[in-house]
């Protein structure tokens, strides 16, 4: 049976997943928003708010404002005055997990130590200095982390470089190993194997489930940031502003003694309006903020939330029909692992009935048929050193090693002895009955 539940335990294993998001500066007030529970999730269903408070961040005490901690990370090593692109990627988000049954084995001390071990690894590589946040989210179906990292190298932000198609490929090879070296029981499948096969379609399948959600929360984050934008933009502006008036002279239609038209003073209103210099540089900052605030929408209506969810509405149908095959594929790997797992019990009933007949056969034949019988097994061991044959054979061995070192044992060689002892006295009363 070691076999078997060696093979039971292959099909059972989990894997490190590591997702990379790049997040530009429009799309992080929505990170935020999301990542800080700071408004009611409407479009991720997971989210179990009762348990929003066991969330945490690894770099922070408290909650923070990412727009701020980004801009301080960037300005304390930004070398030159150049400003940063409106369009660069600021944050490069690693959404760090594995399965809902890797965690479920783990102790609340473990849980916390694999994500203090992940967030040691990467912020090792890419710089403390460079961490913008380390959240766990606790209040979804699978724990994980939102470890943002602002690409920040030689003075400059450089996503493009930093997270290059050979970091992506590191990440994904030497970050399982990592883990695993530091004992948790996280995999990348084995190239070639029956296991490979089925791990990777449980794996595929876990993949799209945990894009499935990332592409929710993007849409969210998204809506969120719209809804901040909007709550920026005042409903109105109150100005005190005062009419100004001129004194000016009209006619009163008299005459004066010398014919002349009589004319008088009054104060008229010119239609222009008076402010003063504090309400005029306030109406200016505030038209300026609406302009920028009004650009920023524009720029999501063109293209963040139309053009972008459109993108990924298609997406999500295509990862929606990806994950049904895997389903379908999933529940045919299943079945074959069971039939699998029944013909490799038959075939172990048969390797037993097989040594079973070879050690009697042996033993009628041979007087140390033991030596004979190890002498087969070791030639079978050097072709297929994990025989069930070779298996079985050791555990014999195991088992008369056991025996006979019970029995010349002290205490075997005493219990031996009273066993001879008590049979003697039967034989000297046979002997005396014999005598009367």
């Amino acid at each position: 049976m070691e076999v078997f539940r060696k093979k039971k335990r292959w099909f059972g294993l989990s894997y490190a997943v590591v997702h990379m998001q790049k997040i530009k500066s429009p799309a992080l007030k929505g990170i935020q928003i999301h990542h800080q529970r700071e408004k009611e999730s409407r479009t991720n269903p997971d989210i179990q708010e009762e348990r929003s408070h066991e969330n945490y961040d690894l770099v922070h005490s408290g909650d923070i404002e990412f727009h701020q901690r980004v801009k301080e990370i960037i300005e304390s090593q930004k070398n030159g005055t150049r400003k940063t692109r409106k369009d660069a990627v600021l944050v490069n988000e690693l959404l760090i997990t594995s399965d809902e049954h890797f965690f479920k084995q783990l102790s609340v001390s473990e849980r916390e130590r694999f994500f203090e071990e992940s967030y040691r690894i990467f912020a090792e590589r890419y710089g403390v200095q460079n961490v913008a946040y380390a959240r766990v989210h606790l209040d979804e179906k699978t724990p994980h982390m939102h470890l943002g990292i602002v690409p920040m190298r030689d003075g400059r932000l450089q996503s493009k470089n930093v997270f290059n198609r050979q970091e992506l490929q590191w990440i994904q090879d030497s970050f399982p190993k990592t883990m695993q070296a530091l004992g948790f029981d996280l995999e990348r499948g084995e190239k070639g194997s029956d296991r490979e096969h089925i791990e990777m379609a449980r794996f595929k399948k876990m993949a799209v489930e945990n894009e499935t959600k990332i592409l929710a929360a993007e849409i969210e984050n998204r809506k969120n940031e719209l809804l901040a934008l909007n709550e920026q933009v005042p409903d109105f502006i109150e100005i005190r502003l005062k009419k100004h008036k001129k004194i000016v002279e009209i006619p009163t239609g008299e005459k004066n003694l010398f014919g002349k038209e009589k004319t008088k003073r009054v104060e008229k209103e010119t239609g222009n309006l008076l402010i003063q210099e504090t309400e005029f540089n306030r109406l200016v900052s505030a038209v300026k903020e609406n302009e920028r605030l009004k650009n920023n929408i524009q720029v999501y209506l063109k293209t963040d939330v139309i053009q972008e969810n459109r993108a990924l509405k298609s997406e999500l149908q295509r990862l929606k029909k990806e994950n049904h095959a895997l389903k379908t594929e999933n529940q045919e790997l299943k079945f074959e692992n069971r039939r699998l797992q029944t013909f490799v019990e038959d075939l172990k009933n048969e390797v037993d009935l097989l040594y079973r007949q070879i050690k009697e056969l042996l033993q009628e034949r041979f007087k140390d048929f033991r030596v004979v019988l190890r002498a087969f097994s070791d030639k079978i061991g050097i072709k297929h050193p994990k025989s069930e044959f070779v298996r079985l054979n050791e555990s014999e061995e195991l088992k008369m090693h056991k025996r006979e070192k019970e029995i010349f044992s002290v205490d075997g060689l005493k219990k031996l002895d009273q066993q001879v002892g008590d049979q003697q006295p039967t034989k000297k009363k046979k002997s005396r009955d014999f005598e009367r």
